[in-house]
């Protein structure tokens, strides 16, 4: 999953206010209010950056060892991809990994 890209669902809603992101569902209109954390991951879910590269960013941004910032990531990014929140975006080249 590390060379995984991902980016947001362009029908999800979303904001940010105070630093943290708020956004809505498209499917359920279910409302999700992200910690700072959460809502740096969301701001670099733009399809150009893999699920690694945003892992890194985390390292620096919040001085967390690097494994842990990649468990968050993939964990917290397969989970909005579940909600249909964040698409997969396809490998260069031709269709996504299966």
């Amino acid at each position: 999953m590390s060379e995984t890209k991902f980016a947001c669902n362009p029908l999800a809603a979303w904001t940010e206010i105070n630093g943290s992101v708020v956004l809505v569902s498209p499917e359920d209109s279910v409302l999700h209010e992200l910690n700072p954390t959460a809502s740096f991951i969301w701001k670099h879910a733009t399809g150009e950056l893999t699920v690694a590269e945003v892992a890194r960013l985390l390292t620096s941004e919040f001085e967390v060892a690097p494994e842990v910032a990649r468990a968050d990531a993939e964990e917290f990014l397969a989970l909005l991809a579940q909600k249909r929140l964040l698409v997969q975006q396809p490998a260069p080249g031709g269709e996504g990994r299966r």
